[in-house]
């Protein structure tokens, strides 16, 4: 059984323990640089003994969005780079007798995806050049900006778009999870209002429930989407004052006031299909003229539901939806009047 050290102890940790991702390892403990103490018994260490630490065990797991930054400091320490496990991309419990298959997928995100990843993303010229964008230097982590770079900038010029060109109508995301597109909304709209619809504790149970049967998505998928709340949201937005956060099922949850409200802009990103009809079926009749709405997933590999939405609710409506794809991660479908 191998020894390991587990660098970070947020969302990914929590569900590799709950999944038993390293239960054919020993856990000689954490690290840390936020927290002190133990964590299920075990202790949490500070990064500064990464070193010490990693001449008794076989593997550091870094299990953190941050493995970057992680696993250059590991090199920096002097720890071996073939001890170093990235777990960024690992969705299957293969935390088994076979390390060394982990090992090879990890020293290729390493070596292939990471350390060179500004060589693979052609950023638009203007970000070098305009003040009020610095990449990653803003409100926005380089980590969250650039692990959806198309979808964040095209994002922001059509938001230049709709400001430029006085776009009526308020803002409003359908789908909101941990609110880290709703921020940049609200950060590209100072002045207006911006509603948040979301039951803030995780999926429908009957709708999860049928789209795990059609194999569209499974346990892990669901629960993972369950750690949010609203008052994460909150903390995670520039104008508080100017959110709406409309919690319980959609479209039930929707009041009156929505109802006779036009929409500039709107985020849809609710991942199965009935969510996505019951979100077009309120918002599209609602989008102003020069409006956008981007939903998120259209072109995913797993979440067909999406698109199938979409093609049942112009064929019940008899309409052609104006419609952009984008080659963002999960191929965003940009839809505009």
């Amino acid at each position: 059984m191998k020894k390991i050290i587990v660098w970070g102890l947020g969302d990914r940790t929590d569900k590799y323990l709950k999944f038993n991702y390293f239960d054919k390892a020993e856990i000689l403990g954490f690290v840390d640089k936020n927290k002190t103490g133990s964590y299920n018994g075990y202790k949490i260490f500070k990064p500064e003994q990464i070193y010490e630490l990693s001449l008794n065990i076989d593997y550091i797991v870094i299990s953190t969005f941050y493995f970057s930054e992680i696993y250059a400091y590991c090199l920096e320490h002097k720890v071996s780079k073939d001890k170093i496990i990235i777990t960024d991309q690992v969705e299957e419990a293969i935390f088994d007798d076979n390390f060394k298959k982990l090992r090879d997928i990890s020293s290729k995100i390493q070596d292939e995806l990471y350390l060179n990843r500004y060589k693979f993303i052609k950023m638009n010229e203007k970000d070098t050049l305009d003040p009020n964008r610095c990449i990653g230097k803003g409100r926005y982590k380089t980590q969250d900006y650039f692990s959806d770079y198309f979808r964040y900038r095209t994002f922001e010029y059509v938001a230049d778009y709709i400001n430029e060109n006085n776009i009526e109508g308020e803002l409003a995301e359908f789908g909101v999870f941990r609110g880290a597109f709703s921020s940049l909304i609200s950060e590209k709209f100072p002045e207006k209002e911006i509603y948040l619809f979301d039951t803030f504790e995780g999926f429908n149970e009957e709708e999860a429930a049928e789209e795990m049967s059609k194999q569209q998505c499974n346990e892990e998928f669901i629960y993972a989407h369950k750690r949010t709340s609203d008052a994460i949201i909150l903390d995670n937005m520039p104008y508080p004052n100017r959110v709406h956060i409309i919690k319980g099922l959609f479209p039930e949850s929707v009041l009156e006031e929505h109802k006779s409200k036009k929409y500039a802009f709107v985020s849809i990103d609710v991942d199965f299909e009935e969510s996505i009809y019951s979100g077009l079926e309120f918002f599209y009749p609602r989008l102003s003229n020069g409006g956008y709405i981007f939903l998120h997933d259209y072109n995913s590999a797993f979440l067909h539901g999406v698109k199938n939405a979409v093609r049942r609710y112009e064929s019940d409506n008899g309409i052609r939806i104006i419609k952009v794809p984008i080659a963002d991660r999960a191929g965003t479908l940009i839809i505009t009047k």
